[in-house]
């Protein structure tokens, strides 16, 4: 018969093991979350903290998976031109702060918008990813 401190450690562990597959659950709905319903969509111009985070995780998941760049520390701002933002996906209209970024590579340069809190988000994520791999940063500071 096993002794009842023995069961109280394997029950905090299986609790532990449940809080971070939770945690790691809880992240992949965020991030997918505008896959399944495009209202749920990461907008560029709400203060919603829960949304917000959900935004920098999703911007440092396509980092992390190479379908974002690293966002460049040189922009240009104006008004919005109906541009599609690199970030939420959604229109920059033109009573929106539209950012203008150019990523330069060999042999093409690529040019991508981003809402102004779109942008933020984006640099946030940037600089998360930049101290979590420093190598994958390197030759990207347009």
């Amino acid at each position: 018969m096993t002794p009842p401190v023995a069961w109280i450690n394997t029950s905090r562990e299986l609790v532990a093991q449940t809080r971070a597959r939770l945690r790691e659950t809880r992240a992949l709905i965020a991030l997918n979350r505008r896959h399944l319903n495009s209202w749920w969509g990461i907008s560029g111009s709400s203060d919603d903290e829960a949304e917000r985070g959900a935004a920098l995780q999703s911007v440092l998941d396509r980092l992390h998976r190479g379908f974002l760049f690293p966002a460049p520390t040189s922009v240009w701002a104006g008004k919005g031109t109906g541009q599609t933002c690199a970030v939420c996906t959604q229109v920059i209209h033109s009573n929106d702060v539209e950012n203008e970024v150019l990523i330069k590579g060999y042999p093409v340069t690529v040019r991508l918008w981003a809402h102004g809190r779109c942008f933020t988000i984006w640099r946030q994520a940037t600089e998360v990813f930049a101290e979590r791999d420093p190598s994958a940063i390197n030759g990207n500071s347009s």
